[in-house]
């Protein structure tokens, strides 16, 4: 009996009690640490079998507001429920720099995966970062976007008719990341009804100017 209290969590039933509480606890003691050694260890959950312990870690990441980059690989994983977390995760982190990597899961073999690229896209651009989205879309061929906006948008008509409007302003889409940083660049000034400017500076940003 001694020896079943030092039984390694990952050796647990994924769905006796016992086996779900360790999942919990590990977790639990990660967060609580929040140190960057945890943070690695909870992204590693990412990979796990158990859908209970991914979904924990993606969780716990998002309420430490990890940071994304040791996550971005994940969206490579050769296992489809590691791609679906991390997409997932990135998502509701806001990740910028995962846009261009979400946007290629809507051309994976997996359905899931397309699906939750697509939402994590989509929560990117419901947030501020729908400009950003919109960039990468215009890298595509013209006929390819309308048909990756309706993805991204599933139904919901404000992303949908945002990323469309910001699609029409080709300079805003064109702009070297420079100009898109300059409070008087053309390229802002050229979104008539300003939603180019107001996306890219957020809330709280229009006072630095």
């Amino acid at each position: 009996m001694a020896e079943e209290s030092f039984t390694p969590l990952r050796s647990f039933d994924a769905f006796s009690p016992r086996g779900l509480a360790g999942k919990r606890e590990y977790v639990q003691g990660l967060e609580a640490r929040g140190d960057r050694e945890a943070a690695a260890l909870l992204v590693e959950c990412l990979s796990d079998e158990s859908g209970y312990l991914r979904d924990l870690a993606e969780a716990a990441l998002i309420r430490l507001k990890a940071v994304a980059t040791p996550v971005l690989p994940m969206l490579a994983s050769g296992l489809w429920y590691t791609r679906v977390s991390a997409a997932r995760t990135l998502g509701r982190l806001g990740a910028r720099e995962a846009i261009a990597p979400l946007i290629e899961l809507l051309a994976d073999s997996n359905q899931s995966v397309r699906r939750a690229g697509a939402d994590a896209l989509q929560a990117i651009a419901q947030g501020d970062g729908a400009l950003f989205v919109a960039r990468m879309l215009y890298r595509r061929p013209e006929g390819e976007r309308t048909r990756l906006v309706r993805e991204i948008a599933g139904g919901a008509r404000d992303v949908e008719a945002r990323l469309a409007d910001l699609l029409r302003h080709d300079e805003a889409m064109r702009a070297d990341e420079d100009e898109l940083l300059s409070h008087d660049a053309d390229v802002v000034r050229a979104s008539a009804d300003g939603v180019a400017w107001e996306l890219l500076t957020g809330p709280g940003r229009g006072g630095d100017r």
